[in-house]
């Protein structure tokens, strides 16, 4: 089985900062506008509307501790306001001025790459449809009641334009947006990867246990850590080498990962030392997948010694965090390598 399920199961981290980052500058972004609006709006001359920038300025000044604090994210600070200058200031300044022929249209296309660089998640699917039906009827309602009365060889290159623009526009950003996405979940996964063993590194440990955690958490259901060390590694490296004490790395990788179930996470913890994370099981169905690997590695041909392990399993629900089972599962690890050691002793 491949295990590569922590960039599909969890959001790492890096891609987390990645996706807050753009909504934190857009929310930046229609604050400073909003101050501008205000401003242009008082000038010119339409109270409304800079009632509106006025409400827009201080949800953003209310936001900004909420953030801080983090008692919400910067996607959902930035809701309220783009709700307000969408379904509020969109509607309200295309009757303002002029409709089709005024500055609305180029707005609403600001507005667009906003939804879909700010939100990654269902808001935007929810969002973006229901403004541009917002826009439709607009300019429904503007081409039924003001048309008539302009050139109709200029409607029609305006609205031409302005429709490509608005869907050639959404398309180019949500591509490099989804662009962006993949390029950072790649580097990441090579980064919480480890390049010998292509088990996932030390890096990853923190990602997926906090995951592992919350399901924990909420719904109850145990997972055991399983330490793993290989037996004599040193004196196969001083005897063999070191490209075959890789090899030995590598080979107990394969049979890891091809063993372990889909929902089970294996890394190369330090060394010869490896980490399994195996999701809701009891000790039985632990006890069969450390058996299978063991069976695996009996069966292994091609090297002028046996490939033995010693293993430390703890159940989660045996500790009482997560520190402490791991603490626990490399206590086993090393008794049981104590425990060889010995054997092998009392045999010679």
């Amino acid at each position: 089985m491949d295990n590569s399920r922590p960039a599909a199961q969890t959001v790492p981290n890096d891609i987390r900062i990645m996706q807050m980052d753009i909504p934190a500058k857009m929310f930046v972004a229609c604050a400073i506008s909003s101050a501008v609006g205000i401003a242009l709006m008082a000038v010119t001359g339409y109270p409304v509307l800079m009632a509106i920038f006025i409400v827009l300025l201080l949800v953003c000044v209310i936001d900004v501790p909420l953030v801080m604090k983090h008692v919400m994210s910067v996607e959902t600070a930035s809701l309220l306001p783009m709700l307000i200058l969408c379904f509020v200031y969109t509607p309200l300044s295309w009757f303002t001025f002029d409709g089709l022929l005024g500055c609305t249209p180029y707005l609403s296309v600001l507005y667009a790459i906003m939804i879909v660089f700010t939100y990654y998640r269902n808001v935007q699917r929810i969002l973006l449809p229901l403004y541009s039906l917002i826009l439709a009827g607009l300019i429904a309602h503007w081409l039924i009641t003001s048309a008539a009365k302009q050139d109709s060889t200029q409607v029609l290159n305006i609205l031409i334009a302005y429709l490509i623009t608005y869907a050639v526009t959404i398309t180019i950003a949500e591509s490099v947006k989804n662009k962006n996405i993949e390029i950072n979940r790649h580097i990441t996964d090579l980064s919480l990867r480890d390049g010998l063993t292509n088990l996932l590194n030390r890096r990853a440990v923190d990602e997926v246990l906090q995951s592992t955690e919350r399901d924990f958490a909420a719904t109850g259901a145990d997972y055991a850590l399983v330490m793993m060390d290989v037996d004599r590694f040193k004196n196969i490296n001083d005897a063999y080498g070191h490209p075959i004490g890789d090899a030995v790395l590598q080979t107990l990788a394969q049979c890891i990962q091809s063993l372990i179930r889909a929902q089970d996470y294996a890394f190369r913890y330090g060394g010869d030392e490896f980490l399994l994370v195996l999701a809701k099981v009891d000790d039985a169905a632990s006890a069969r997948i450390r058996e299978r690997i063991r069976a695996a590695l009996r069966d292994v041909q091609g090297y002028a010694f046996s490939i033995t392990v010693s293993v430390g399993c703890v159940l989660r629900s045996e500790c009482g965090s997560v520190q402490d089972a791991l603490a626990l599962a490399d206590k086993r690890m090393y008794a049981a390598k104590e425990e060889a050691r010995e054997d092998e002793s009392g045999r010679i």
